[in-house]
C-alpha cells in the first residue's frame, strides 16, 4: 500500500489535476487506498469502482494515474478472496480491455493482460504461502502438544500409582479404628466409652479427613494434568462434552468405590447432547469434580450415593443424594454452611451468571444437590469432537 501510495501521490505532481473534480476523484482514490489493509476486500471494490466511474466525471481519470491502485486492487482481491474470484476478475479484465473498451493505439492488449494476470498470480501466491505456513505452523503445533499431553498423561499415571494407592489404604486403616472404637464391647453394651478410646477415636478420625483431604487434591492435580478437552474450541455435535462428562464421572466412581461407597450414576441424554462453549465444558466438568470431592469428604463411609447427570439439547441437570457423616455443620439445610462448601458457592455465583441454579440442602442426616446448567447454542466451527480425534 505504501508502495502504491508513494507511486500515486508522484503521478499527482508530476501532472496534478486541472479542476476540482479531478482533485476530489484523486482524492477519493487514495482515501480507499489508505484503508484498504483494515478492510481489503471492500476497499479494493472502491478503488476499482472509483477507478472505472472516474472517466464519466473528470479526464484527469483517463491520464493513467489509476493504474497503480488498480493493480493494486486486483492483487488484493485476489489475496484476500479465493481462485474464482481472481478467475473472474481476469475474465473481466480482458473482456473490457479487448471488447468493451478498447486501449488506444499506443497501448499493447498483450502486455496490460500480462501485467494483471502477474498481479493475479502474485495475490494468490501470496494467499498460498500464508495458508501452507500457517498449516505447518499447526501442525507443528500439534505435534508439541501431543507430546506434551503424553508427557502430561505419564506423569499422572505416575502419581497415581505412586500415591493414591497408599493413601486410599490408609484411609481405610483409619476408618477401621474409628469404627472399632465405636463398635468396642463397652460401646455395644451401651456402657460409657473410655476417654482414652474416645480420644485415639478422634485422633484417627482427623487423620482419615487428612487423608481424604489429601487424596482429593492428589486426584485434582491428577485431573489438571489429564484435563484437555475444555481448553479446546467449540462443540458443535455435542460429542466431546458427553464423552468428557462420562470420563470424569468413571474416574470418580472408580475412586469412590476405591473408598468404599456404594456409588450409582447415570448419565442419559435427554433429546440430544448439548453443544458447549469451552467455558460451559470447563464449568460442568470443574463442577462434577467438586461434587465428587464433598462426596468423598463428607459422605457416610461407604454409604450409598446416588448421582445423576441428564444431558438436554439446551441444558445440563445435574442431581446428587446421598447420606452425611453426623455432627456436621450445615445439617439445619444451609449449605453455605457445609465445610468445604466455598467452592459449591463459587459455582453458584458462577451459575447464577450462566443464568443457571445451583440448589443444595441438608434434611434428615441426607443431602441433596441439584444443577441446572443453560447451554447457548455455539456456532457451526469445526466440532470439538472432531478435534478431539485429529
Amino acid at each position: 500500500m505504501l508502495i502504491v501510495l508513494v507511486w500515486t501521490v508522484y503521478g499527482v505532481c508530476y501532472e496534478p489535476p486541472t479542476d476540482i473534480s479531478g482533485v476530489v476523484w484523486i482524492a477519493m482514490l487514495v482515501a480507499a487506498l489508505v484503508v484498504s489493509p483494515l478492510f481489503p476486500k471492500s476497499m479494493s471494490v472502491a478503488i476499482i469502482v472509483i477507478a472505472y466511474a472516474g472517466d464519466l466525471f473528470t479526464s484527469y481519470a483517463s491520464s493513467g494515474n489509476s493504474l497503480p491502485t488498480h493493480l493494486y486492487a486486483y492483487g488484493m482481491l485476489a489475496y484476500s478472496t479465493n481462485v474464482i474470484i481472481a478467475a473472474a476478475l481476469f475474465t473481466y479484465y480482458i473482456a473490457t480491455i479487448l471488447l468493451i473498451s478498447p486501449p488506444g493505439p499506443s497501448t499493447n492488449p498483450v502486455s496490460m493482460i500480462s501485467m494483471y494476470a502477474m498481479v493475479l498470480l502474485l495475490g494468490r501466491a501470496l494467499s498460498w504461502s500464508e495458508k501452507t505456513t500457517r498449516k505447518r505452523f499447526e501442525a507443528a503445533q500439534n505435534k508439541n502438544r501431543l507430546q506434551e499431553l503424553e508427557s502430561r498423561a505419564r506423569i499422572a499415571d505416575a502419581i497415581h500409582d505412586a500415591v493414591t494407592g497408599d493413601l486410599s489404604a490408609a484411609a481405610f486403616v483409619a476408618q477401621r479404628h474409628v469404627d472399632g472404637v465405636s463398635g468396642s464391647p463397652s460401646a455395644a453394651a451401651g456402657g460409657p466409652v473410655s476417654a482414652a478410646d474416645a480420644a485415639d477415636a478422634e485422633d484417627w478420625r482427623q487423620i482419615n479427613e487428612y487423608i481424604l483431604f489429601a487424596l482429593t487434591n492428589v486426584h485434582r492435580v491428577i485431573d489438571e494434568l489429564n484435563m484437555d478437552a475444555t481448553v479446546l474450541p467449540g462443540d458443535a455435535d455435542g460429542e466431546a462434552l458427553a464423552n468428557l462428562l462420562r470420563a470424569t464421572m468413571n474416574d470418580g466412581d472408580r475412586r469412590l468405590r476405591k473408598l468404599g461407597f456404594e456409588i450409582t450414576s447415570i448419565r442419559h441424554c435427554a433429546g440430544g447432547k448439548p453443544s458447549a462453549s469451552r467455558e460451559t465444558a470447563e464449568l460442568v466438568n470443574n463442577l462434577l469434580r467438586e461434587i465428587y470431592a464433598n462426596i468423598a469428604r463428607h459422605a457416610v463411609p461407604g454409604s450409598k450415593v446416588d448421582l445423576s447427570v441428564i444431558l438436554r439439547p439446551n441444558a445440563i441437570e445435574i442431581t446428587q443424594i446421598n447420606p452425611m457423616k453426623e455432627g456436621i455443620a450445615g445439617a439445619d439445610g444451609h449449605d453455605n454452611e457445609l465445610p468445604g462448601g466455598h467452592g459449591l458457592a463459587s459455582f453458584k455465583k458462577q451459575l447464577e451468571s450462566h443464568q443457571g441454579t445451583l440448589t443444595a440442602s441438608a434434611q434428615d442426616g441426607s443431602w441433596t444437590l441439584f444443577a441446572y446448567i443453560p447451554v447457548t447454542v455455539i456456532d457451526d466451527s469445526p466440532g470439538l469432537f472432531e478435534q478431539v480425534q485429529a
